[in-house]
């Protein structure tokens, strides 16, 4: 079995002893090849790349989304968390801790314990948990630009987007003006911010898990918040539908629509947008198309997590077998 760790260096759990002790509980189940990232990008150009069985990111969710958009259909996917929210991991129900992870992983390389996942995305690019038009976007932006400043490159903690998102807000004078359409099916809505998931939670705010999409599930398409233009004295849906009361979900406000299992979504923009995927940055857009690829990973998985996903196709027996 060849497994190719990707390793980022400037993600937030990551040292250099640890990356020896992952590689060393993974090579229990297969030859191991340590790559560390050097650039944006080349997680995917190295999880591209032939050889390997099972390609294995370690790092955060912008470099588990890296690795999804490069990996070949025939391998699989694992990740280990060692980055500040490490999302798409926790949703995989996979341990916080970077070692427990790694050794739960190889379990299920030894077990080959893996389940289709599918993935949206944005303009042709994946989406592991997912993808964000307006408020967030910008909120990330200003993040991003806060760590590139840093010496060690890593990205601040959570408040530091809440603080960046009341900062887009008071540019628009505590508001938020549509300017974007989205059009689903014979649906079209004038929104201030979309967000759109492949699961539940969206994200999280330190521990808390974020219900801006509490319908969205492995086993359905996407699910897409559609948020209004919204005055000052109407911000408290954000915060409210987000951490305490989904109420949005069931469809009891005007304000915010919620679809849910859609497969397509296509966006126009009034002015450039900005773009977040799976927590990066991507720039602004006039216009976005999103789609939903099922089946678009086999990802290992633990135990635990079994009955979220749908049943595999059994695989086809090795030859002379």
């Amino acid at each position: 079995m060849q497994v190719r760790l990707i390793v980022n260096p400037n993600a937030s759990g990551v040292r250099g002893a640890l990356i020896d002790q992952v590689a060393a509980r993974l090579a229990r189940v297969g030859d191991v090849e340590v790559r560390l990232t050097e650039r944006p990008g080349h997680a995917t150009d190295l999880a591209r790349a032939p050889g390997a069985d099972v390609v294995v990111a370690m790092g955060g969710d912008g470099t588990a989304n890296e690795v999804a958009n490069g990996m070949p259909a025939e391998a699989l996917m694992g990740v280990v968390p060692a980055g500040a929210s490490s999302v798409f991991a926790r949703q995989l129900r996979l341990p916080r801790q970077t070692l427990p992870a790694a050794a739960v992983l190889a379990g299920a390389i030894a077990e080959r314990r893996w389940r289709p996942v599918g993935l949206g995305s944005v303009n042709g690019r994946m989406f592991t948990f997912s993808a964000g038009m307006g408020l967030e976007a910008e909120a990330t932006r200003i993040v991003d630009e806060r760590r590139r400043q840093r010496p060690d490159g890593r990205r601040p903690r959570d408040s530091a987007v809440v603080a960046a998102a009341g900062r887009a807000l008071w540019r628009d004078r505590l508001s938020m003006p549509a300017r974007i359409t989205v059009t689903a099916g014979d649906r079209s809505l004038r929104a201030s911010y979309l967000a759109i998931a492949n699961q539940h939670p969206y994200s999280y705010w330190g521990r808390l898990p974020v219900r801006t999409t509490p319908r969205a599930s492995f086993a359905s398409a996407l699910d897409a918040v559609v948020v209004s233009a919204l005055r000052p004295r109407q911000l408290w849906r954000l915060p409210a539908y987000g951490l305490v009361w989904p109420r949005h979900a069931r469809g009891g406000d005007p304000h915010v629509a919620y679809l849910h299992d859609v497969a397509s979504l296509d966006v126009a923009c009034d002015v450039p947008v900005g773009l977040q995927l799976d927590g990066e940055y991507l720039g602004q857009v006039e216009a976005a198309a999103v789609r939903y690829h099922p089946q678009a990973l086999r990802v290992l998985i633990p135990p635990a997590a079994e009955a979220s996903f749908p049943v595999p196709d059994p695989e086809p027996a090795a030859a002379g077998t």
